[in-house]
């Protein structure tokens, strides 16, 4: 049975250690079962402060295929568009979708990688 999704806090929300620190970047955050990912290009809390919300399995899910290089039919797709910009959504559904940058992109799959994003690395 899950838990009743978390509100996260803006300080729960981290990026690819890749990321350049001046710059935005994609930010996950995971707590209780729960995983959300957000572009901090926008402001947190704001109104177009969209997010992407998975269950632990489903994004660990995803993380194991990306580290596998086996991403479709899992929880989150990319797809890069003609101007290449990269769209984040979740699979299967018409709505929230996050914009990045290549290089944005490269740094979260550094990350993924580098399992930075795993359970375990929250736990710190």
């Amino acid at each position: 049975m899950k838990t009743t999704r978390p509100t996260f806090a803006e300080v729960e929300f981290r990026k690819a250690t890749r990321s350049d620190p001046e710059k935005q970047c994609v930010r996950v955050a995971r707590r209780n079962g729960w995983v959300e990912l957000r572009d901090d290009k926008t402001t947190f809390g704001a109104a177009d402060d969209h997010r992407l919300v998975f269950t632990a399995e489903e994004f660990d899910a995803y993380l194991v295929g990306s580290r596998a290089g086996e991403t479709g039919g899992l929880c989150l797709e990319i797809t890069r568009r003609e101007d290449g910009i990269h769209l984040f959504r979740r699979s299967g559904w018409a709505g929230v979708e996050l914009a990045f940058t290549e290089a944005e992109v490269a740094a979260f799959q550094d990350g993924v990688a580098k399992h930075e994003f795993d359970a375990i690395a929250y736990a710190a």
